[in-house]
């Protein structure tokens, strides 16, 4: 690994059998993999509905995501207000930045399933930070 203070990339490695933490709020599959093949591709979406599970493309890479709501900004740009779990933040993203979620279960893509109660969840992540 390079020093964090020098010019290079840091690199970390991960075993491709380690299985990812259940992710705090207990939405996603148990047992999934940190690593996983690209989902595959599918149409542009152009709605998501509230509670929908989506993964969000936020500071540089994919976070796992739950629209809040949609927000029409103008009538050329459709941007979703979204709530990352793991980070308990809220984001504005454009319906381009979002992706259908799924995890990769026994060599297989499984949908996440929607959470269309999600300011319970909003508010229980909130209660947690807190504490």
């Amino acid at each position: 690994m390079d020093n964090v203070e020098g010019p290079g990339k840091l690199e970390e490695w991960v075993s491709a059998s380690r299985l990812a933490n259940p992710d705090k709020l207990s939405l996603r599959h148990l047992g999934r993999p940190m690593i996983r093949p690209c989902p595959p591709e599918e149409p542009s979406r152009q709605y998501f509905e509230v509670g929908a599970a989506v993964e969000a493309w936020w500071n540089n890479c994919w976070w796992e995501s739950f629209v809040l709501t949609g927000v029409s900004l103008s009538s050329n740009n459709d941007t979703y207000r979204v709530f990352l779990p793991g980070e308990c933040t809220f984001e504005n993203l454009h319906c381009k930045d979002l992706r259908v979620a799924k995890d990769w279960i026994d060599n297989t893509w499984v949908a996440v399933k929607p959470q269309p109660d999600i300011l319970s969840v909003v508010r229980s992540c909130l209660e947690q930070r807190e504490k």
